[in-house]
């Protein structure tokens, strides 16, 4: 069997003892995997992006408003989008590392995510009760309840990834790992969603050019952070239903 640190890629089927095995990753091991330059200019515009939140919110003075928006875009924007990368191939600064260290590196982010995303909607949610306005009535509010549930669901979804050989008995673990990616990708596209209705919401009174300049940011980063974990989901799902039907 396969050492989960080996540098080689098997894309052969998997014969259906070792896919029942804690190797069977959805993230490749490969060490010698060409790196992508999509996940460095998704970062960037991360930046470019939070950069343009922290003038916006804070160039008035400060507000408790002011956190929300900055704490999502931290929440969403930078660490959400670094967890994904994290597991991704060919990701320059996680392509040396061992699975396991890169899918330790993939948990720690994801609970920074979790907590500054946590926080950022108590913050909203104070604001809403101390102004006395009425909750999720908005586009932006609807689409960020429904984020931030995905979000807490998907996290407990990845305790069964993370325990997946444990659940062999019950389904596959590269199904396993599978559901968790495809229902991430998803959250990740609702959060990045939430943000960008955000820039058009009734708060954005910070002239077209930054408006359009935010949306133009947020588009890039949602496809060139899903692009590449997207297609390895297909290819893996190609991969082992086209071995079931063989």
């Amino acid at each position: 069997m396969e050492s989960p640190e080996s540098g080689t890629t098997n894309m052969t089927p998997m014969p259906p003892a070792e896919r029942t095995s804690e190797t069977s990753n959805l993230v490749s091991s490969n060490n010698n995997a060409k790196p992508s330059y999509l996940n460095i200019l998704s970062n960037i515009c991360a930046l470019l992006f939070t950069g343009i939140i922290f003038y916006c919110c804070f160039k008035n003075g400060t507000s408790l408003f002011s956190f929300h928006p900055t704490l999502m875009s931290l929440g969403w924007l930078i660490f959400m989008t670094s967890a994904v990368n994290a597991v991704t191939p060919g990701d320059l600064a996680t392509e040396w590392m061992p699975i396991r260290l890169r899918s330790a590196r993939h948990w720690v982010i994801q609970l920074i995510a979790i907590l500054f995303i946590f926080i950022g909607f108590l913050v909203i949610l104070s604001h809403k009760i101390i102004n006395n306005k009425e909750h999720f009535t908005s586009l932006h509010g609807k689409f960020g309840l429904t984020s931030f549930i995905f979000m807490v669901s998907t996290s407990l979804g990845g305790l069964g990834a993370l325990y997946s050989l444990k659940l062999k008995n019950y389904l596959a673990p590269i199904y396993t790992k599978l559901l968790h990616a495809s229902f991430g990708l998803i959250t990740f596209c609702l959060g990045t969603i939430t943000i960008l209705l955000g820039n058009f919401s009734v708060w954005w009174s910070f002239g077209e050019i930054l408006r359009y300049t935010c949306l133009l940011l947020v588009l890039l980063i949602m496809i060139l952070t899903v692009l590449r974990p997207s297609l390895k989901v297909y290819f893996r799902l190609k991969e082992r239903l086209g071995y079931s039907n063989n």
